[in-house]
């Protein structure tokens, strides 16, 4: 029987354990160096905000603390792959025309390398009007994407091509203001507007709306021989020195030409200025004050209170809808963790500065699944390199926009037209006094149905004009010789556009199908 010999392995030295390890830690590193590496898309971002608007403070309010929660959103869900990182800088406007220009042109002067790739902002319109401009220019071409510019002409693409916008035209508020003056059968209405390019823009949007919806019908339901009287500019001098017209007596002037021809008024000015007129309004003793309704914009309970209630009590004013969602929730709950104040407050402007972002982000996400799913064949480096030079071109991105599925947003789901201008979500507020407190509040009266655009009566709603009434102003009496009169009153469950001789409906009493015909009305307003 042969033996069998046991060999013992040799146990290795200290040295060669050291050397094995350092020959293991290469060739990890080598394979690490080897392994393709994860291409990135840096999109940088500047973003138009005025650190101290007018002494007032930064606005929007809070607006590092948005934008920080806007990019920690993005960077992680939609582009959870990290092939595209998106990054922002403030830059400060000022809210100032000049020093709006000033700022973007300066992230043009330094190398490449430092440039921004596109713009959210501005907020506010009179900088838009100049910087959409300049970077739709040729050497330019980079996206600008506004969380509050209004005016209505920057919806004009052959001059603002690389300009989009996460709130609607302020000529958007001509369709719901149609709706308003339909419900209410009104049949003259008075324009006064602020000697100011956004308010003159949307003065002459609403009276061509008004005028073209209403001088194409002879429907017994719709106004009958409907005109804009009383179309004025309300003129001053900001600086109310010896020998120029102030704003008092510029707005008196007005009421007094007005008082016989017209008690419906849409006043068309900066809050503040609103709330002037009306004050105005009820001191003039020539004027019929309480006989009449008045009808605005974008006033809302930061501007209307209980000193302002004895003239605003009854103001109609439509607005932008009010954020109310799971995702605006947990931006505010950001901001105010970031600030360690449960107090904060955030409005719906700080809901569209975050959709300006967001929306910035999804247009470049859908370019780059679009262009990678089109040019599977194609290398890695190339798809690389045309999708990074469409995500940062202005008039593609601008385009892309325009095509975007809705999406939930902040301010709510955003959808864009075909001029890249946020589609109108509208609500329309009264100021009424409450009969318990004595506080004045804005109580939203309409919604606009999510369909059509049009506006509904909010369940429940009534209406309180300025002398306490709940019967709607009856201006007919003006231009009729007869006596003053008011409405019947509306009771809160009638809806617009029931049949009233149908079992069971209800119906407004001055408008039995409201809404019937503003379809096809709509589709003749250019």
């Amino acid at each position: 029987m042969a033996s069998t010999t046991h060999t013992t392995p040799t146990p290795l030295s200290r040295e060669s354990n050291v050397h094995m390890l350092s020959v293991l830690l290469w060739l990890a590193l080598l394979t690490l160096l080897l392994r393709p590496t994860l291409a990135v898309i840096d999109i940088k971002v500047g973003a138009l905000v005025a650190f101290d608007y007018a002494g007032y403070g930064p606005w929007p309010p809070h607006y590092t603390e948005i934008l920080s929660s806007a990019v920690t959103n993005i960077n992680s869900n939609v582009f959870p792959e990290g092939d595209i990182v998106v990054s922002v800088r403030n830059l400060n406007d000022k809210c100032s025309s000049k020093d709006g220009l000033i700022a973007v042109v300066n992230e043009f002067d330094g190398s490449p390398s430092d440039r921004v790739d596109g713009f959210i902002g501005p907020g506010c319109s009179e900088v838009c009007k100049n910087a959409a401009y300049i970077v739709s220019k040729e050497g330019f071409n980079v996206p600008m994407i506004s969380y509050a510019c209004t005016l209505d002409s920057l919806s004009n693409k052959d001059t603002y091509s690389t300009f989009a916008r996460t709130v609607s035209s302020v000529g958007a508020n001509a369709v719901p203001m149609t709706n308003l003056v339909q419900f209410m059968k009104w049949e003259r209405i008075g324009i006064i507007y602020r000697n100011i390019n956004l308010y003159e823009e949307a003065a002459a949007k609403f009276k061509k709306t008004l005028e073209q919806t209403f001088g194409n019908t002879t429907s017994s339901d719709m106004p009958d021989g409907f005109k804009v009287v009383c179309y004025k500019v309300w003129y001053y001098d900001e600086n109310q020195d010896d020998g120029k017209v102030d704003m008092k007596r510029a707005a008196n002037d007005i009421l007094n030409e007005c008082k016989d021809e017209v008690r419906v008024f849409v006043i068309l000015a900066y809050d503040s200025d609103v709330v002037q007129f009306l004050k105005f309004a009820s001191e003039l003793e020539s004027f019929p004050f309480a006989e009449c309704a008045f009808i605005t914009l974008e006033v809302t309970s930061t501007t209307v209170d209980n000193s302002t209630r004895e003239y605003t009590r009854g103001l109609l004013s439509l607005a932008q809808k009010n954020p109310a969602n799971a995702m605006f929730q947990e931006l505010v709950q950001y901001v105010r963790t970031s600030l360690n104040d449960e107090t904060a407050q955030l409005d719906v402007y700080s809901a569209t500065l975050y959709d300006s972002l967001l929306t910035y982000a999804m247009a470049a996400k859908h370019i780059k699944e679009e262009y990678y799913t089109a040019h599977s064949d194609a290398s890695d480096e190339d798809n690389l390199a045309a999708v990074t030079e469409l995500v940062k071109n202005g008039t593609e991105i601008v385009q892309v926009i325009t095509e975007l599925a809705a999406f939930q947003g902040a301010s709510g789901m955003v959808k864009f037209d075909s001029n890249a201008d946020r589609i109108a979500s509208i609500e329309v507020f009264q100021a009424q006094v409450d009969a318990t407190t004595n506080s004045v509040n804005m109580v939203r009266i309409f919604d606009t149905d999510a369909d059509t655009g049009n506006l509904e009566l909010v369940d429940g709603a009534v209406f309180q004009w300025n002398d306490g009434s709940a019967n709607i102003p009856n201006p007919r009496s003006v231009w009729s010789g007869q006596e003053a009169v008011r409405g019947e009153g509306y009771p809160g469950n009638h809806h617009p556009g029931d049949d009233p001789h149908r079992s069971g409906s209800h119906s407004h009493p001055h408008c039995p199908r409201c809404f019937l015909y503003l379809e096809t009305a709509r589709s003749e307003v250019t």
